[in-house]
């Protein structure tokens, strides 16, 4: 049995039976492994998975790029634009030696054990590149490493729709001397607030008309309002020192603006509680002296507050501390002005607005999508391996089983799309309810088909009306027959 063979078992682990690497033989027994890959399920054992993981982790990358390209080949892919965005898959256990497995700040603001994972997704959700990296490897490098195997299977001039942890002048540069195009929300850090303050103002906001699908039910005064401004935006290059001039959307969000001043009063509130508890007890245990208010000010003071609130710390005549607090309007005031307020930086040629740029960003959900099918429908979690090599080539395996996954849901759709029928939905929820297509709920659909062996050969159950016709919308022929079609239309006749 070659490795290749034991790839694509666990691809169809993976999509039919999503679980952790476990009796990977014991479901081979129970599917038609045998009958469709000509793999006998005995031979999936652990020792035989372990060493095709190794001997497949030398090769991993070169086999994503190669059916990335054949994905856009076979199916015309577009590649025009790519949402690309950083997760990580947590682990659990020691690791203590591992290079790839290691401590890292996770996307929940704790250090935590894990791997990185840089994916790219196209604009109707296909994910054609998904590559494990070191867990404590930085958003910067990861970058670098990933732009040069993109560029070889995008279009020229292709699109990238990043996240924030792009945000910066050293990525923002590197993409762009790339020869590729991007959009990426700027971090706090490179100072468009102060830029949107000095150099914008409310007054220069427009109205954009965009409406998230989450929000079509809801009345118009519920639902959320934007207004944005188009800017330019020099950057002199950290590494060649070179002036480049980018544009900048300031974009601001009613719904976002209400959550950060709504968080703002909570967090200036439970700060004036907490200062009310150590002035109460001033004197005594725990805050006899000066010193040890200091100490407790500075936990309770955040970043997220700090400026906002006056905090004067004393003595009276007797050496007891004092303290007192006043909430800084004036600076509250100053604060409020850019609530609500996001950057979206950009490269891209041409006239542009600021309402072009926001619904190009907003579809950024469908690699965060996939980001959910990784860890929740085909649960990369958890992962029984301590070997460098057989965690990424798992890690990349699922991955492929990722762009398959969005394959079917991405060919479905569009196949739905060209079909005459008005409704572009099919019976796949439990009491045949209608529901458009996802990567999940197409193979639910199939969940539970069964074959059996006859006189006559393997025959298949009998498929639903919903079964044929997500095969007749993709094109796909029966392996074997279905059970009783061959004698109805044999019936009758002599051999």
């Amino acid at each position: 049995m070659s490795v290749g063979e034991v790839v694509c078992a666990l691809i169809a682990s993976r999509l039919c039976s999503p679980s952790p690497l476990y009796d990977i033989a014991g479901w081979a027994s129970g599917a038609a492994v045998r009958e469709l890959l000509g793999i006998a399920p005995q031979l999936l054992n652990d020792d035989r998975l372990g060493r095709a993981l190794e001997s497949f982790a030398v090769y991993a990358e070169s086999v994503r790029g190669m059916l990335a390209a054949a994905a856009i080949e076979r199916f015309g892919t577009d590649t025009g634009r790519l949402h690309v965005d950083l997760s990580t898959v947590r682990l659990a256990g020691a690791y203590e030696h591992s290079a790839l497995v290691a401590k890292g700040w996770s996307a929940e603001r704790t250090v935590a054990r894990q791997v990185r994972t840089l994916q790219a997704a196209t604009g109707d959700g296909v994910s054609l590149y998904l590559r494990p990296d070191p867990g404590n490897c930085s958003e910067l490098a990861l970058v670098g490493q990933s732009l040069e195997r993109l560029a070889k299977f995008a279009k020229p001039g292709m699109l990238m729709v990043c996240d924030s942890a792009l945000g910066q002048p050293k990525p923002l540069c590197q993409i762009d001397r790339a020869g590729l195009r991007f959009i990426v929300p700027l971090k706090s850090s490179t100072g468009f607030r102060e830029r949107y303050l000095t150099d914008v103002g409310p007054g220069a906001l427009r109205s954009i008309r965009h409406l998230a699908e989450r929000e079509k039910k809801l009345p118009a005064a519920a639902r959320t309002r934007y207004r944005g401004a188009l800017r330019d935006w020099d950057v002199k290059d950290p590494e060649t020192r070179e002036r480049r001039c980018f544009k900048v959307a300031y974009i601001h969000s009613s719904e976002e603006a209400r959550e950060i001043a709504a968080a703002r009063e909570r967090a200036l509130s439970k700060a004036e509680d907490e200062l009310t508890r150590v002035r109460n007890g001033l004197g005594g245990r725990y805050y006899k002296t000066e010193a040890q208010v200091q100490r407790r000010l500075g936990q309770i003071i955040g970043t997220n507050i700090h400026g906002l609130i006056t905090v004067t710390v004393g003595q009276d005549r007797a050496a007891k501390p004092t303290i007192s607090w006043q909430r800084d309007d004036q600076a509250i005031a100053h604060a409020a002005q850019s609530d609500g307020i996001y950057a979206l930086a950009t490269n891209l040629p041409g006239t542009l607005s600021a309402g072009r740029i926001l619904r190009l960003y907003k579809q950024q959900e469908v690699v965060e999508r996939r980001h959910r099918d990784l860890k929740q429908t085909l649960k990369v979690r958890p992962i029984f391996l301590h070997n460098d090599d057989r965690i990424y080539a798992l890690i990349s395996i699922i991955g492929i089983a990722l762009l398959i996954f969005g394959l079917l849901e991405t060919q479905l759709r569009q196949a739905l799309d060209a079909d005459d029928q008005k409704d572009k939905r099919l019976a796949l929820l439990p009491e045949a309810r209608l529901a458009k297509p996802t990567g999940a709920n197409i193979l639910a659909a199939f969940q539970g088909l069964d074959l059996t062996y006859t006189h006559r050969g393997i025959e298949l159950d009998p498929l639903t009306p919903t079964q044929q016709r997500i095969l007749d919308l993709l094109e796909i022929q029966l392996p074997w027959p279905q059970q009783g079609k061959l004698a109805r239309l044999n019936c009758g006749k002599r051999d």
